[in-house]
């Protein structure tokens, strides 16, 4: 997603995280916080033995000022030509719904998670440095767990769902922003509301279908891996973690989102500003998807994105270097505006090497049909 004002409230942030000292700070009750973004369970061997791959994020305690974020977001809306009359609630949702912006990352000593549901019951997360400000993406053996659903915690409570899968069965790697949720990023302006503090809305058809795979795809009992992989920084989490749980309760996975420093400012306006080539978000995507590939090597997925931004490259390359067996089927919801690049040159080009038989794409209407798609026994049109 493109935020234009987000690089304001990095570059504001970046001033006082880099006040912060570089050596790791004891946990402090009320002084820092962690926010554990939920992560996969998965069984690198034959031993049944399950790591789980969780991210964390260390930071100061509640800002001390809002203002500069307050600021930056009441003009904002302003520019946007928003009713006044609603526009203090309307503030109050963007100030919620985008306070991590303002939070500063800080190093950190290593963190201590409690397990339920597996038989070790405390793991550490590596510290964390100056040149990650709080930002921990690590994967750690947990021992042999009975339930696919798991739970972590830190000492003060906060906590954080593992999902759970073993190495095969079948699994759905899906975009959020106009493939699940209407975000309109081809319009910057529809899209800064939609993000800021319009009530998300799911793009139609889609939760029923998404609840329907939670049944079809079971295979030999083993019910299908969600996973959900944006371009969305990590700050949205809160945000569009629930609207996951609202929306799509029956078909809950972990939630990747992007880790942009605020130590490296270049990387985050490559990020954000996507250019026309959009390699960035291609790169970061395609990472994901090789981590995906490392952790569950054996199973299959069905990867589901839109036209709008470049999920199309995402997927071709995906098939090109994963294989087949991996990247079972690529579905791509057909966006409905001038904008976006529906040209059969474009599909050429994303899909070379990829045969036709395993892309679907799709218009809004013909969402309903999709769940009669025998995905799980070899179809994918």
């Amino acid at each position: 997603m493109k935020f234009p004002f987000i690089a304001l409230v990095w570059t504001s942030a970046l001033f006082f995280a880099l006040h912060v000292e570089s050596r790791p700070h004891p946990r402090r009750v009320g002084l820092t916080s962690t926010l554990l973004l939920n992560g996969m369970g998965y069984q690198p061997h034959a031993d049944g033995e399950v790591s789980i791959a969780i991210e964390s994020f260390a930071h100061l305690g509640e800002p001390k000022s809002m203002g500069p974020l307050t600021h930056l977001l009441n003009e904002t809306l302003h520019k946007l030509h928003v009713d006044v009359d609603h526009i203090a609630d309307h503030m109050a949702t963007a100030v919620e719904r985008l306070r991590l912006f303002a939070a500063v990352g800080i190093p950190l000593d290593k963190l201590e998670l409690t397990i339920d549901g597996c038989e070790k019951k405390t793991v550490s997360l590596p510290r964390t440095g100056f040149t990650n400000l709080g930002i921990v993406q690590a994967s750690v053996s947990v021992g042999k767990c009975p339930s696919a659903l798991l739970t972590v915690k830190t000492h003060n409570s906060e906590t954080a769902t593992i999902y759970s899968s073993p190495p095969t069965g079948l699994g759905v790697i899906s975009d959020i922003d106009d493939t699940m949720k209407i975000t309109d990023v081809l319009d910057p302006d529809k899209m800064i509301e939609n993000t800021m503090y319009k009530d998300p809305v799911p793009v139609a058809g889609m939760p029923d279908l998404y609840a329907s795979f939670a049944k079809s795809l079971t295979t030999q009992s083993i019910p299908p891996q969600f996973i959900y992989l944006s371009g969305s920084p990590f700050e949205l989490f809160p945000f569009l973690s629930s609207f996951l749980k609202s929306q799509f309760s029956a078909s809950l996975g972990p939630l990747l989102l992007q880790s942009l420093s605020i130590t490296n400012p270049a990387e985050i306006f490559k990020s954000l500003g996507n250019g026309k080539s959009g390699q960035g978000k291609i790169d970061y995507k395609v990472g994901q998807i090789k981590r995906i590939n490392g952790y569950y090597p054996q199973k299959s997925f069905l990867t589901i994105g839109d036209s709008g931004e470049k999920d199309p490259e995402v997927y071709g390359k995906a098939y090109n270097e994963f294989g087949g067996k991996f990247i079972r089927c690529i579905w791509i919801h057909l966006i409905d505006d001038k904008k976006a690049d529906n040209s059969d040159k474009r599909f050429e080009e994303a899909f070379k090497g990829v045969p036709e038989d395993r892309i679907r794409k799709f218009h809004t209407s013909e969402i309903p049909s999709l769940s009669k798609i025998d995905v799980a026994g070899g179809k994918c049109n």
